[in-house]
């Protein structure tokens, strides 16, 4: 299929970028590796060398949808008929693209916050966890359910961890990195602090004061080399979070699982993440659920916590790395999108579509 593919606001490429943006790379990849013409709208600094074509636009503006003003000049100059437009952003749209294009998927890797102005038009929205779906659900638009997945050859297996624990991602409020830092000095062990100050005034009040690279070490950012280097070796990838956060996937989360780490991963009750949602981890079997009800209860967390990590040998390393090659590779999401589209080229609008892998 000849595919208009957008870019997300951010350029999307591998490495040392975090989020979404990751996984477009991957799946566009993967995609045109199966024989699909990607033609790829985005923004500069887009490295996308597998697509058909790359076409450079201006980043997304608010009254304005240059990415569809770009694919549409595209194809009428170029008289290239795409029979899909995947679009990987969240703006206001433009019906005119109902007209284009006689089949359309338009996909909203993001938070349900954005704004979907198509009327009564057909559009189909895809939603990466089954937390996420259900926020969708909540203002009234139903979406396909996809996880995200990741290549399985990226990260390898290791079966041999060593005396510390992990955490990665953006460095802000909601992550909560102080309450990893805390939970495992008072486990005893040392603790890699691995993201951006993506939030200085967190990293400054969360992270900063237990700096002494002798406990807790930070690296500002790791690329796919270091991430092996660094998260494979962990004891357990601890993926917290605070009153404010409701993680709906956590790409890290896939991440250490393929590489046989267990997680120690928070959930606050009555607010539960898709981490528990959608058995990213399963209780006792890829790690460990810390249920909690109130993230300002640091004690409350310590003590629920500490013999948690004290546990962590019982998991089976080998069951979390079969957890992730069954449930979360690239191949499965490219996989879940392909049956997608071939309901999509109906031209029927999907709403939720069970997808039976």
């Amino acid at each position: 299929m000849k595919i208009a593919f957008t870019g997300n606001v951010f350029p999307f490429f591998q490495g040392m970028y975090y989020g979404g943006e990751r996984i477009l790379y991957y799946l566009a990849k993967e995609l045109s590796q199966r024989g699909h013409e990607l033609y790829v709208f985005s923004v500069k600094g887009t490295e996308v060398p597998f697509a058909k074509d790359f076409i450079e636009i201006e980043s997304l503006l608010n009254e304005r949808d240059n990415y569809f003003e770009s694919i549409k000049r595209y194809s009428l100059e170029n008289k290239v008929q795409f029979d899909l437009f995947q679009c990987n952003y969240f703006g206001k749209g433009d019906p005119d693209m109902f007209d284009l294009f006689p089949y359309i998927e338009l996909t909203w890797n993001r938070w349900c916050h954005a704004s979907f102005e198509f009327g009564l038009r057909p559009f189909n929205v895809v939603s990466y966890s089954r937390v996420l779906q259900q926020d969708f659900r909540d203002i009234g638009i139903e979406t396909t359910m996809i996880h995200y997945g990741i290549p399985k050859l990226l990260y390898q297996f290791e079966p041999e961890p060593e005396d510390y624990v992990v955490w990665i991602g953006k460095i802000e409020g909601g992550k909560a990195p102080k309450l990893a830092i805390q939970l495992s000095l008072a486990a005893g062990l040392k603790i890699v602090m691995i993201g951006p100050p993506y939030n200085l005034g967190c990293f400054r009040d969360q992270i900063l004061p237990y700096l002494d690279n002798e406990r807790v070490f930070w690296v500002r950012g790791a690329n796919d080399f270091q991430k092996q280097k660094i998260i494979s070796k962990a004891k357990a990838f601890i993926s917290s979070n605070d009153n404010s956060w409701k993680e709906h996937f956590g790409i890290v989360n896939i991440e250490a699982l393929a590489m046989g780490v267990p997680i120690i991963a928070f959930n606050r009750i009555g607010q539960d993440c898709a981490v528990k949602v959608d058995r990213i981890v399963e209780d006792e079997k890829h790690g460990f659920i810390l249920n909690y009800e109130n993230s300002e209860a640091e004690q409350y967390i310590l003590d629920t916590g500490v013999p948690l990590i004290q546990q962590i040998d019982s998991i089976n390393r080998e069951d979390c790395r079969k957890h992730f090659e069954k449930n979360f590779t690239v191949e499965l999401m490219a996989d879940r999108f392909e049956y997608m589209y071939q309901f999509v080229r109906t031209g029927s609008k999907l709403d939720s579509l069970n997808i039976p892998f």
